[in-house]
């Protein structure tokens, strides 16, 4: 996938897939992608759905010969719906965040499950990142603007949240050459 390009006439750069690769980054920009984990079904997760399926259809043709046809109903009714469910799943895009921090602005984009897009744009000279937790597993990143406070990583783990912690510091922190800002630089 290629990003188009710029309005100001700059080329198109190469969108490369990874939370980490800064090749799709404008220079001077901090970009980090944040995607929930999917598992889709396998083959054999498949096969093994269509055995249980073949087993509790087989099963309840007995309680039909018997006379208790609801049986054969229901467990079709419930096969019906396992797989509308699967299907609607893996239908649906994963929940995606992105943060981008440059020298002026942090920017944070959260696309949910159905494609809805919510945007968030704070300064960064003033904006710093927190993060709180109830125990050791726990771990919540919230970015912070006088009053604001935004909850980021939301759509990964808290093992995931607490590496990404330093990173965002670093980057909210802007490169070490703009030292003379009070808040900025290596202290």
């Amino acid at each position: 996938m290629v990003v188009p390009a710029l309005g100001n006439g700059a080329a198109a750069i190469p969108y490369i897939h990874g939370p980490w690769h800064r090749s799709h980054v404008l220079p001077g920009t901090f970009e980090i992608h944040m995607v929930a984990p999917r598992s889709s079904v396998s083959s054999g997760g498949r096969y093994l759905l269509v055995g249980a399926g073949a087993a509790g259809f087989l099963v309840s043709l007995r309680f039909l010969l018997v006379g208790a046809w609801p049986v054969l109903l229901f467990t079709i009714l419930d096969l019906g719906a396992l797989l509308v469910a699967l299907h609607l799943f893996n239908r649906r895009p994963p929940r995606r965040e992105r943060l981008r921090v440059n020298d002026s602005m942090v920017e944070l984009i959260r696309t949910d499950g159905r494609g809805n897009e919510a945007r968030v744009t704070l300064p960064a000279f003033w904006t710093r990142l927190e993060m709180s937790g109830r125990s050791e597993v726990d771990c919540d990143l919230w970015l912070v603007f006088r009053q604001q406070r935004h909850a980021i990583g939301q759509c990964v783990c808290a093992k995931e949240r607490r590496r990404l912690a330093p990173r965002i510091r670093a980057a909210l922190a802007g490169p070490p050459w703009q030292s003379s800002r009070p808040g900025r630089g290596i202290s």
